[in-house]
């Protein structure tokens, strides 16, 4: 794929998979259009592993051999995932909340946090997706908005129901007010949350739009949605979970890639060379990123991405973050030491404390089972980790500082997926105002979770400055606690320095 076309590509995948609609004007009479698509409906319960073999065999960016598909297998790799997740995991999450009826709304230029898992599109003047349970084993999905889907779009593919109201007069009020009243719904679920900013998108003015809409009666039954909206992005379906799995598997070649003696020549390269390495390599994959580069010489943690300060022989590097895919977001760490002369391997003092970190990293994924709850489990850790010495500590927030010399564990782990920090369960300090109720969350079985620590070890070789092991990896929480996504980073990489 021609680099212009990647970065096209990457800006419509990521954002808004059908603003090319944005283009079209809308139809200048009430339309409505009803459709009871079967297009996908058996296709979408099949293996996902044969789905993906499927997908990734044609249309094949210009990505080296990474196999990262082009565009229109890629749609169609999402299409199948928001209409298998609309019908596998929506209706159990609305049941369990006493909710039949789902409203999200969302318009121009104001995008819902759920807008792309529902199907995306351009919403227009003001666009409504809605989902009712009617007794049957999938819910109705319907979609009011201003302006015509086309038909290579998830709206016009999956949903049983859609109408387009064009600049209309009276806009979709009328056409939301029959949809509502005709199905006399008990429970409306909204997206409102006070501490879930992922179940917070409706804004002042569309809920008084809403309420206007509906009248009062139907106001009265309007609910708060924030664990419907947990519920049903936690329970992952396996469809999901490949496409994640491929997402991560990327990612750590890439940062491995990074890390490289390749990439990296001492008294030249920068950490913020490392960091624009980054961001150009995901573009060239018709990708994008989010990345953080940390550099830490003997013990000294120096200023993020400075491009001032060559690397040195001796210098630990690390990458947090990951690439973005499909609407999901990976978020790992990879760590590398630069070979000072003579040397031929880590030095002793850093693999004992690159040791006690996969150890912690160990005895906190033994932790993670269904229904554990976030800040218990923090205190377990931290409980266990002080009777072998260690300090617990809170996270780092990214403030400028050095390692302290102290034997210390912090422990921070999060759910993960859609974005890097989840709606799901995070393990932490029972502190709601910093992490919302997410703390207080149990663990759900197939929810994706981020298994994130630092271990502050003192080094011998640094004359007691300490270390700060950092470890990140990607497991889902199963029946029988978690299964780790891809391979764990179980050794630093090694640079060789430049001659």
């Amino acid at each position: 794929m021609p680099f212009g076309d990647i970065l096209l590509f990457s800006s419509w995948v990521e954002k808004d998979q059908n603003a090319l609609v944005s283009m079209h004007e809308p139809r200048t009479r009430k339309s409505a259009s009803v459709r009871r698509t079967g297009l996908i409906k058996q296709s979408v319960h099949t293996s996902a592993v044969a789905l993906l073999i499927a997908f990734t065999g044609h249309d094949i960016a210009a990505a080296d051999d990474y196999g990262v598909p082009g565009s229109q297998a890629r749609f169609e790799l999402w299409r199948n995932i928001v209409a298998d997740k609309l019908d596998r995991a929506l209706l159990p999450a609305m049941r369990n909340h006493n909710i039949d009826m789902w409203i999200v709304l969302d318009r121009e230029n104001h995008d819902d946090p759920l807008h792309a898992e529902l199907g995306g599109g351009f919403s227009g003047v003001r666009a409504a997706f809605v989902f009712f349970d009617n007794g049957s084993d999938a819910p109705e999905k319907i979609y009011y908005g201003s302006h015509t889907q086309p038909d290579n779009s998830v709206v016009a593919q999956v949903y049983d129901e859609t109408l387009y109201y064009g600049y209309s007069a009276e806009g979709l009020t009328p056409h939301l007010r029959q949809l509502v009243h005709a199905r006399n719904p008990k429970r409306i679920g909204v997206n409102t949350s006070e501490t879930l900013p992922e179940a917070d998108g409706l804004t002042v003015g569309l809920s008084d739009f809403l309420v206007d809409a509906i009248g009062d009666d139907y106001a009265r039954r309007i609910v708060s949605a924030e664990l419907l909206v947990r519920d049903f992005r936690l329970n992952r379906t396996a469809l999901e979970t490949a496409a994640y799995t491929d997402a991560l598997n990327w990612t750590a070649r890439w940062m491995r890639e990074a890390l490289s003696s390749e990439n990296v020549r001492t008294g030249e390269t920068t950490n913020a060379d490392i960091a624009w390495h980054l961001q150009d390599r995901a573009l060239e994959l018709g990708l994008t990123s989010s990345a953080t580069t940390r550099v830490v010489r003997e013990g000294q943690l120096l200023p993020l991405h400075d491009p001032h300060t060559p690397l040195e022989p001796g210098d630990i590097i690390n990458i947090d973050g990951g690439l973005h895919y499909l609407g999901f977001a990976v978020d790992i760490k990879r760590t590398a030491y630069i070979l000072k002369p003579g040397e031929t391997s880590l030095p002793e003092g850093l693999q004992a404390a690159w040791r006690d970190a996969q150890r912690m990293g160990a005895l906190y994924a033994s932790k993670m089972v269904p229904g554990a709850i976030g800040h218990e489990i923090w205190a377990s850790i931290n409980a266990d980790a002080a009777a072998q010495g260690y300090k617990a500590v809170g996270p780092d927030s990214g403030r400028p500082g050095n390692e302290s010399p102290r034997a210390e564990i912090g422990v921070y782990g999060h759910s993960v997926g859609n974005v890097a920090h989840d709606i799901g369960t995070r393990v932490a300090a029972d502190l709601p105002f910093a992490y919302g109720e997410r703390v207080r969350f149990p663990l759900q079985t197939n929810e994706w979770v981020s298994i994130e620590l630092h271990v502050n070890t003192p080094i011998p070789e640094w004359d007691g400055e300490a270390w700060y092991a950092r470890f990140e990896e990607t497991a889902q929480i199963t029946a029988d606690g978690i299964r780790w996504l891809i391979d764990n980073q179980q050794d630093v990489f090694l640079i060789e320095a430049a001659e």
